[in-house]
């Protein structure tokens, strides 16, 4: 499977829906869209996808249309009702609304949990971002699905050290990120989140677990456009740390980026 392509195809589209929109997260979009790429071409039956980073939501909305959830033309409304600039449930296959950060890993605990009692197939899968991990709900959610031996439940955490106001691990340090998972007894894996392999071979390895299993993936925000890769730091923008967090992609940033992604095979 050519994930490189998929991914490619998937950055085009979510710049122009960022593009056409005005809207904002271009760069929250672009660093998850690896891990997710891999995720929706290898879902089996009954399989869940929970997106607690919900703030990438052109990017949920993309891979939801291409898995048929509602028509691909329907991406030309983002972000006009239902398809908000924040995933919504309003939209047929997003799970868990996607405003507040922190809430997307709980409620995918509860549908593992209910699978689990139920003897239901398939796993549950949750994409998360590295700002939820200063959450409380986060790491109580954690010690639930380690209580229950939940091993029908991965989360993948979108690792790209950046949040809205600055290098996330300023605001609040992670690290040791994998220890904090251990420590709650989850299986743990520390991957390259652009590699398509290591994604995929780390999903693979997980499911054999016997306890709730997170893949920490290292990622660049803006990854694929290198003018959206990890700019510094803006004081001069007043709230905004993160310059492509926030900032909306006029008609020369998109020419330029789209630029680069059609060179990129």
């Amino acid at each position: 499977m050519n994930y490189k392509q998929l991914a490619r195809e998937a950055r085009i589209k979510v710049l122009s829906m960022v593009h056409k929109a005005q809207t904002s997260h271009i760069a929250s979009n672009f660093s998850v869209i690896d891990v997710a790429t891999v995720i929706y071409n290898n879902l089996k039956e009954n399989d869940l996808v929970f997106w607690s980073k919900g703030w990438a939501a052109a990017s949920v909305y993309y891979f939801l249309a291409k898995q048929g959830q509602f028509p691909y033309e329907d991406l030309d409304k983002f972000p006009n009702k239902p398809y908000l600039a924040l995933a919504e449930t309003y939209v047929n296959g997003v799970l868990v609304s996607g405003g507040s950060m922190g809430h997307g890993l709980p409620v995918a605990v509860g549908a593992a949990l209910a699978k689990k009692k139920a003897k239901e197939k398939g796993m549950v899968y949750c994409i998360m971002g590295d700002g939820e991990m200063q959450e409380g709900t986060t790491w109580e959610a954690a010690q639930i699905a380690a209580h229950h031996k939940l091993n029908n439940l991965i989360v993948l955490v979108d690792y790209n050290k950046w949040s809205a106001m600055g290098l996330t691990n300023d605001i609040c340090n992670l690290e040791p990120f994998e220890d904090r998972w251990k420590g709650f007894n989850w299986g743990t894996n520390r991957i390259d989140g652009h590699n398509y392999e290591a994604i995929s071979d780390a999903i693979s390895y997980t499911l054999g677990s016997s306890a709730p299993s997170v893949i920490i993936c290292d990622t660049i925000k803006g990854k694929g456009v290198s003018f959206f890769e990890n700019p510094p730091e803006h004081k001069d923008m007043g709230d905004t740390g993160h310059l492509y967090h926030y900032k909306y992609i006029d008609e020369d940033l998109y020419n330029k980026a789209l630029a680069e992604l059609n060179e990129k095979l």
